[in-house]
């Protein structure tokens, strides 16, 4: 085949795909659909009406939802009711205008004062363990490090009788 004839098998096709692309561009707007929307419903020619409810449909609708909410509101003080007839028999019975309402606890001068005296002598005995703690430390640190001979006193007495020269009995001494 030659590049010739296969230039004019793609013309062809060119014009082909042209004429494909002008009908379907050639389509109105107006009478497609938006996406999501079921294909037997066409927008084309009718207008969109609002569809309006009467006086007594919106009442009807009304009193039914007040209705709703004061059923749920009667069951959520039921609730309410029950709950709190438990805790309040759990509890002394409140006296007083603000019965309802927790009274804030508070403590005493007093009872403060006894609280600030214990903490203050944990924090002393706390102070008091770490500052031993750190003298023994520096205590340990300023303190030469004796050398220990690895002979026991046993043996070492027995070279003592035996007559031996302590330089060989003891040889880390004599190294250092």
């Amino acid at each position: 085949m030659k590049i010739q004839d296969i230039v004019v098998e793609l013309d062809a096709e060119i014009s082909k795909l042209q004429q494909v692309k002008a009908l379907l561009g050639s389509t109105s707007t107006a009478g497609k659909r938006k996406p999501g929307r079921p294909a037997n419903t066409s927008l084309a020619g009718k207008a969109r009406t609002r569809r309006t409810l009467s006086a007594e449909a919106r009442e009807r609708i009304a009193s039914a939802q007040r209705a709703r909410w004061a059923k749920s509101k009667k069951a959520a003080k039921k609730a309410a009711r029950s709950t709190a007839a438990a805790s309040n028999a759990k509890k002394a019975p409140a006296v007083g205008p603000r019965s309802k309402s927790k009274k804030k606890r508070t403590l005493s001068a007093g009872a403060r004062a006894k609280i600030a005296a214990a903490q203050k002598a944990r924090w002393a005995k706390v102070r008091k363990a770490a500052k031993k703690a750190s003298t023994a430390k520096v205590a340990k640190k300023s303190a030469p490090a004796k050398k220990t001979v690895p002979a026991t006193k046993a043996s070492a007495s027995k070279t003592k009788a035996t007559g031996a020269p302590e330089a060989q009995a003891t040889p880390a001494k004599a190294a250092s």
